[in-house]
């Protein structure tokens, strides 16, 4: 089968590039560790996976507009970023601002099913915390398994016509480095409190009877 040619136009334009400062890398981190993480650990008592995700205004201060986390318990596609957007849909009109003046957030890169999930809903900025090989360390390699399956890629391409992304360390690295130290220590913390999710979620998983997903 001949190669298929892209459009002009997707080579020709692209989504925003995303950018943050100190402060607004702070609020972001701050969003996970206050509002996100609560409700995972709870989601993971439950037997749900660690991943979670949030939309913020793409504003002043960055104000949420939704967290939320995995609820795969209840339906295999519900990974944090689609139950996110599922719960956004669901809120009354004026409470879901548009999509394109938003930022997305994930605890972690998202898988191929979740970033094109973000696409189709409109989000042209998507940052994470956790890059895809932290999320195989910690267990889960099925996203770098299934896109090299399915596609045969490493990974989908971080900037592109429809979306542009960003992992949090790389917006760090970019900071002057007198500003770096207390985001590191503030991602530190937060590091450990997903390690110990993630080590308790998988200690758990065999002999929880509910968890038949296909890629646990």
């Amino acid at each position: 089968m001949p190669a298929m040619k892209r459009p002009a136009a997707a080579m020709e334009t692209s989504a925003p590039a995303v950018t943050a400062t100190a402060g607004e890398l702070q609020r972001m981190l701050t969003v996970i560790e206050e509002e996100v993480l609560p409700k995972t650990e709870k989601a993971v008592q439950e037997g749900n996976k660690v991943f979670g995700a949030a939309v913020l205004k793409d504003a002043e201060d960055l104000p949420t507009v939704i967290a939320e986390t995995n609820h795969e318990m209840l339906c295999p596609l519900y990974h944090g970023e689609v139950y996110t957007i599922k719960q956004l849909s669901e809120l009354p009109q004026d409470q879901r601002p548009p999509p394109e003046q938003c930022l997305f957030l994930s605890t972690h890169e998202p898988c191929c099913m979740c970033v094109s999930a973000i696409v189709w809903a409109g989000y042209k900025k998507i940052v994470f915390l956790f890059p895809y090989e932290t999320t195989r360390d910690q267990g889960i390699p099925h996203d770098l398994q299934i896109m090299h399956e399915l596609w045969n890629v490493e990974r989908y391409q971080v900037k592109n016509k429809f979306c542009s992304s960003k992992s949090i360390k790389e917006l760090i690295e970019a900071l002057p480095k007198k500003e770096q130290a207390p985001l590191n220590d503030q991602v530190k913390r937060i590091t450990d409190k997903y390690s110990d999710l993630s080590t308790k979620y998988h200690t758990e998983k065999t002999a929880n009877a509910s968890n038949t997903l296909a890629f646990g």
